[in-house]
């Protein structure tokens, strides 16, 4: 399923956007203040809402769930194996779980497909083929795109 996730560019308020067609002549609507979108190009050509043309590519992967599974293997694994067995092994059982955890949260991350997000207007692009012209997060374009706050 093909989705764009983003904020509203008139009242904040997050959306996402569920459709099949390649071509997106009216996006939607915002469920908080009405205002209607209309698709200002082709998605990965240029934004759907914003009409920049740079994006960059990142793993739809959950950070908050990796970083879980690495502290979880860290910390609550060897207290409990370590309160069972006893403390003496607890430096062995702790470099033996954390590289389990550790190689669980790789493989769990190879298998997660990427997602493209737009560097003006940060809305992602999940569920297309990203073209191969899309690299990795680049921080000297990310700072032509900052926003005063």
């Amino acid at each position: 399923m093909r989705t764009i996730s983003g904020e509203c560019p008139n009242c904040d308020e997050p959306f996402t956007l569920k459709y099949k067609s390649k071509l997106l002549p009216h996006i939607g609507s915002c469920n908080q203040c009405g205002a209607n979108w209309s698709s200002k190009g082709t998605p990965l050509e240029s934004c759907s809402f914003c009409g920049c043309r740079y994006f960059y590519r990142q793993k739809d992967f959950n950070h908050l769930l990796g970083c879980g599974i690495v502290i979880l293997g860290g910390f609550i694994v060897p207290a409990i194996i370590g309160y069972v067995i006893g403390y003496r092994y607890f430096l062995i059982i702790t470099i033996c779980s954390l590289s389990v955890f550790t190689a669980f949260d790789i493989l769990l991350y190879r298998h997660v497909a990427d997602m493209a997000i737009c560097y003006d207007c940060r809305c992602e692009f999940r569920g297309f083929d990203i073209p191969p012209k899309i690299e990795q997060f680049e921080h000297f374009l990310a700072e032509r795109f900052e926003k005063d706050n």
